[in-house]
């Protein structure tokens, strides 16, 4: 019996170690986009037809489950790099660069590859 719950105990700390390896919750859209968030403190719940990914501070991503191909977890947050797609509804919240380090708003932008935040998601960009 002591040796059972040994190796369970060791079963169960090796899959929480192994959980902890991914960073980033990928989702894949129908139109093959994807878009990578931090899975650091995450919380998904279902509402309204949307799966709502969240931290304590804030919503991360809002994504129709009717727009949703799959989710899967990853060590790298790379996906495609896109053109910025803004619209009118969105609004720039913040921009940061790959190092983390938030950019100003209303100036030009250096080549190189951007993280942008707006009101309903969160893009990668490339600045050419």
């Amino acid at each position: 019996m002591k040796r059972l719950m040994i190796l369970t105990l060791l079963s169960v700390i090796t899959l929480a170690t192994r959980a902890a390896d991914y960073n980033y919750l990928v989702f894949t859209l129908n139109d093959g986009s994807e878009q990578a968030i931090v899975a650091t403190n995450l919380s998904i719940t279902f509402t309204d037809g949307n799966l709502v990914a969240t931290t304590a501070d804030e919503t991360l991503a809002t994504i129709p489950l009717t727009t949703l191909q799959k989710m899967q977890f990853s060590e790298s947050n790379t996906t495609a790099i896109s053109a910025l797609p803004l619209d009118g509804q969105d609004d720039i919240k913040a921009i940061y660069d790959l190092q983390g380090r938030m950019m100003p708003l209303n100036t030009q932008l250096p080549k190189g590859t951007y993280i942008v935040k707006t009101s309903s998601r969160t893009i990668k960009v490339f600045v050419k």
